[in-house]
């Protein structure tokens, strides 16, 4: 009996993390299930013109939308024949087109509440309902060719994929190549299309109400560190929120954000930053015990291990390029993980403060106006004269 009472004591103290609620259109040729099974993340896969009769998507964290959701029509074409003549032509009883203006209201309403959004290719009409103005070379979105996509990374991007160039090889003409986009970019890159080769973006973020819109013109069916990003960033980016949000309470900048995980084979993982000069903090995870170590020029700064803190702070005395490796403490394959890197003394948490000076100019402006109405302004008149030929005709108070 007392080993049962502690068993469910234990219960009630450990924290328990839901998994993600996920929702994929169904697409006809981009198989990015297969890459969501690779990471043991579930799923439930609706069509475009379904998903649009329905009311609401709040109940979902994150919404995958891959290249090609439009029930191709040559595809459900049904002939009518008799022998060598034909009958009749007519769409099979299973196509539905999609209802765009509702299904991109639908997405607006996820994600302005906080949903992410994760969008390939074809699908970039719906990354453009959401805040992300984007122009196309000739005003043709589908004029890049198959060849090899030379493309330069930035920002988390890079310190996940532990590099600034890759190359990504493209087997099909007709991808959406972009000339420009108003969203921040993650990577660009130099591209075969009609008109020889372009520049341009291939891949951003952009916020959008309380939540986040990811977009890749390439995309793939093999698993690799440029897909696992996508995947990861928008299934469990609720976790490195949480982890910013410490970091953006006290007014801090950001160094790094990650949000990965271990697959089968995988003891470590490792990522590449810049760490600034200053006061830093380490956000580790509280959900899953993890170890860090970070290199500078192959020297240990410091090893960390989140079952004991979930907060480091240090002193780093000179700007320099640091190696971050994260170590399982616990045999855990495919429970994610999240870790930030800020920098910023924590003297004043930020919030507090801009909510206690909007208060004491609210208080400053309140006393203004009620010494106006107690202590109105005096007009005195002045005498006003009339004259002609030099003589005063009359004199008015």
């Amino acid at each position: 009996m007392k080993r049962l009472i502690l068993f469910a004591m234990l219960l009630v103290t450990l924290r328990v993390e839901a998994a993600p609620r996920v929702l994929v259109l169904k697409s006809y040729h981009d198989n990015l299930t297969a890459l969501l099974d690779a990471y043991r993340i579930s799923y439930i896969v609706k069509r475009a013109s379904v998903v649009a009769g329905d009311s609401s998507l709040s109940g979902f964290d994150a919404v995958f939308i891959p290249c090609g959701v439009e029930q191709p029509i040559e595809a459900s074409i049904q002939v009518i024949a008799h022998g060598q003549r034909i009958q009749g032509v007519a769409l099979k009883d299973d196509y539905a087109g999609i209802d765009y203006k509702r299904l991109q209201a639908l997405l607006q309403d996820f994600v302005k509440s906080g949903g992410r959004l994760y969008a390939a290719g074809y699908s970039y009409k719906f990354v453009e309902a959401l805040g992300c103005s984007l122009s196309f070379f000739n005003n043709f979105p589908h004029y890049g060719t198959s060849g090899k996509i030379q493309s330069f990374l930035n920002d988390d991007f890079a310190s996940f994929v532990m590099r600034q160039d890759l190359q990504l090889d493209v087997n099909y003409n007709g991808w959406v190549a972009l000339q420009q986009t108003n969203a921040t970019i993650l990577a660009k890159g130099y591209f075969p299309t009609v008109g020889g080769q372009r520049e341009g973006p291939v891949a951003f973020f952009k916020k959008y109400g309380n939540g986040v819109v990811y977009y890749s013109a390439f995309h793939s069916n093999e698993d690799s560190l440029y897909m696992r990003y996508f995947i990861l960033q928008t299934a469990y980016g609720m976790l490195v929120d949480e982890l910013l949000q410490k970091a953006w309470y006290w007014g801090q900048s950001i160094a790094l954000s990650v949000v990965d995980t271990f697959k089968a084979d995988e003891y470590a993982r490792r990522y590449t930053c810049t760490l600034p000069r200053g006061s830093v903090t380490i956000y580790l995870p509280s959900t899953y015990p993890v170890q860090v170590d970070i290199f500078a020029h192959k020297k240990l700064l410091g090893s960390w291990d989140s079952g004991f803190i979930n907060e480091i702070s240090l002193y780093n005395p000179t700007t320099q390029d640091v190696t971050v490796n994260v170590y399982q403490c616990n045999r855990a394959p495919y429970k994610p993980f999240a870790l930030v890197i800020a920098q910023g003394r924590r003297i004043l948490p930020y919030m507090p403060v801009v909510r206690v000076s909007m208060g004491v100019i609210a208080v400053i402006a309140l006393l203004g106006l009620t010494w106006k109405r107690m202590h109105p302004r005096k007009f005195t008149g002045k005498r006003r004269y009339w004259f002609r030929d030099g003589h005063i005709l009359h004199k008015q108070k």
